[in-house]
């Protein structure tokens, strides 16, 4: 197959039509020659050279690079002007506030100081001086409460209306007996005596029915309230409240025909002479002071149910301007 004719070595080639022979001497190689000498030439080039390959240990990564933007001049944003002195101006004004509250307070306190330079009040005055004004006594007065005030009495009746109870008053007026009306929870109720127990009241209840009044003796709570009144006031209320039930007794005994014992008439006598010193100022409780007084008196010197009557009448009204006040 490596002998050729000459015909073989010619080539032709037709350009535009028209044909142009080209001789050339072909070059015929050995393929598998080729093959060994490669082969060797291999081996030879993996003899003679020798790899160098990086230590792993100094193997470092790459290095990394940031990503720089440009921003143009139109872009780029204004720093804010940082007043350097803000910090001074901020410590300034602190010290002016500080100053200014210190001051008001110190004005405060020294003022409270200078007011209350004065003996204190006593307590009981404390306590009451919640409202203060005059009496037309001139007298200075403040908010006080009055405590519970338990008596024992005879009752007459208990009516809704107005009308109801004055005209059982009128008819009892009319037989002669003292009465008395107290509005209490919306209801008005009609007392016509007072005693200072329980049992003597029950006595003189009996005593009245045999007279054709149908009543009903019992135990009545005035409530504690507040009112406005001076402290001489307040201690006419608080003493005489307690010398009311001792002239009660005494004179619903008497109407039933009992006489009053040597140390009741002395404990009345002492809590007279006590009232006498108080000045009261307003209308109503000068009123009461003057039933008290003039019902003690009678009781002191009271001979006959009718003195206690009287007595009655007097302590009757002294309980009537109790519930107004």
């Amino acid at each position: 197959m490596d002998k050729r004719n000459d015909k073989d070595k010619t080539i032709s080639i037709k350009i535009n039509g028209e044909k142009t022979k080209f001789d050339e001497d072909l070059l015929v190689y050995d393929w598998k020659l080729g093959e060994s000498e490669a082969a060797a030439g291999e081996e030879a080039k993996d003899d003679g050279f020798d790899w160098i390959l990086p230590d792993e240990e100094e193997a470092k990564p790459p290095q990394e690079y940031k990503k720089i933007n440009y921003v143009t001049g139109s872009n780029k944003k204004k720093k804010s002007f940082k007043n350097p002195f803000q910090n001074s101006v901020n410590l300034i004004m602190s010290l002016i506030g500080a100053i200014v509250v210190g001051a008001v307070l110190g004005f405060g306190t020294l003022k409270v100081i200078t007011t209350t330079d004065g003996p204190a009040a006593p307590a009981a005055t404390l306590q009451d001086s919640t409202a203060t004004g005059k009496t037309d006594g001139q007298q200075s007065v403040s908010a006080v409460e009055l405590k519970d005030f338990s008596i024992s009495i005879v009752q007459g009746g208990v009516y809704s209306t107005k009308e109801q109870l004055n005209a059982m008053k009128d008819s009892l007026t009319e037989k002669g007996f003292s009465n008395a009306s107290v509005e209490k929870d919306g209801q008005f109720f009609l007392f016509i005596g007072v005693s200072g127990d329980l049992e003597t009241a029950k006595t003189l209840g009996a005593s009245f029915k045999d007279k054709g009044v149908e009543v009903y003796a019992k135990d009545f709570v005035l409530g504690s309230k507040g009112i406005n009144a001076s402290k001489e006031e307040k201690t006419f209320l608080e003493k005489g409240n307690a010398l009311y039930s001792a002239i009660a007794q005494v004179s619903s005994r008497g109407m039933v025909g009992g006489s009053p014992d040597d140390a009741t008439i002395k404990t009345i006598q002492s809590g007279l002479k006590e009232l006498e010193g108080i000045k009261v100022g307003q209308e109503s409780i000068s009123s009461m002071k003057t039933s008290l007084v003039e019902a003690g008196d009678m009781a002191a010197q009271m001979k006959n149910p009718e003195d206690a009557q009287k007595i009655q009448g007097e302590l009757l009204s002294y309980l009537q301007f109790y519930s107004g006040l």
